[in-house]
Parts: C-alpha cells; structure tokens; sequence
C-alpha cells in the first residue's frame, strides 16, 4: 500500500508541474508575446498532464479532487519562484487543510 501511496502523490507532484509548466508558457506565449512555438510547447505539456493523471489508482473525480489540492500549493510555490510573492499566513492555513482533504479524498478507504 505504501508504494501505491508514494507512486500516487509522484504523480500528483508531477501533473502539477506539466500544468503549472504548460499553463505557464501559454500565458508567456499569449499575454507576453512569446513566440507561437513556447505555447505550443505549452499545450503538449498541458496534454501530458491529462495523461500523467490516468496513471492514479483512484476513479477521475477523486484523482481531480484531490490533484486540486496538490495543484495550489503548487502555484503558491510557484508565484513564490516567479514572482517573489510570499503566501501570508492565511495562505499556509488554506493549503494545510485542503492538502489534508486530499488524503481523505485519496487514501482513506471509501465504502
């Protein structure tokens, strides 16, 4: 079970960073004017996200809900990178609980 657990989560780091990455280098190409070949670069990385999330052992909605949680603090991280804006307080306390949903969503047994 274990290994389910952390091949599970590597994927939800993973998917995070294809869609953050893939997002990302649309927004460059589209609102800075990046050349049309970065978005899409973009886009084939957005489209590995997709598949990167088939690979969960869980049903689509619970591997979406639970990439939700993954997916925030992961942009909290990266505005942090990019853009040097610090997540306040209240930012840490959102992620802490919606980062505890995620283990209900995905490894607590459901009935």
């Amino acid at each position: 079970m274990a290994r389910v657990i952390i091949a599970s989560f590597v994927l939800l780091v993973a998917a995070t960073a294809f869609e953050i990455g893939g997002g990302y280098l649309v927004w460059l190409w589209k609102r800075e004017k990046f050349h049309p070949l970065v978005g899409v670069v973009g886009g084939v990385i957005l489209f590995m996200y997709g598949v990167l999330q088939t690979y969960q052992h869980v049903p689509f909605a619970r591997a979406y809900a639970a990439y939700g949680s993954i997916f925030i603090i992961g942009s909290m991280i990266f505005g942090f990178v990019m853009d040097r804006k610090k997540p306040d307080r209240l930012d840490i306390i959102g992620a802490v609980l919606v980062f505890i949903g995620m283990l209900f969503i995905m490894y607590i047994p459901h009935a």
